[in-house]
């Protein structure tokens, strides 16, 4: 039951770095929103790590590194 509330938990982070990431497209200032997005997932990857869902934990961890490459190469010069 417990790592119910965990996965639900995962999910709801990673539901809010997806929306920070799609809203640092729109933004005028991506900076803020590229840092709440990676502070989620982060969030996420710690949660799967504490549990032991490894598989997850990468997952998650491939996908914040992708939103930290795409800040970097399309927005970094925006700040």
């Amino acid at each position: 039951m417990q790592s119910l509330h965990y996965s639900k938990d995962i999910a709801r982070f990673e539901a809010l770095a997806e929306e920070a990431y799609s809203a640092m497209y729109d933004s005028r200032q991506p900076k803020d929103f590229a840092e709440d997005a990676l502070m989620n997932m982060q969030k996420a990857i710690d949660i799967a790590v504490e549990i032991g869902f490894q598989d997850e934990a990468a997952r998650l961890t491939k996908r914040r590194d992708h939103i930290k490459a795409v800040y970097d190469h399309q927005f970094r010069w925006l700040k």
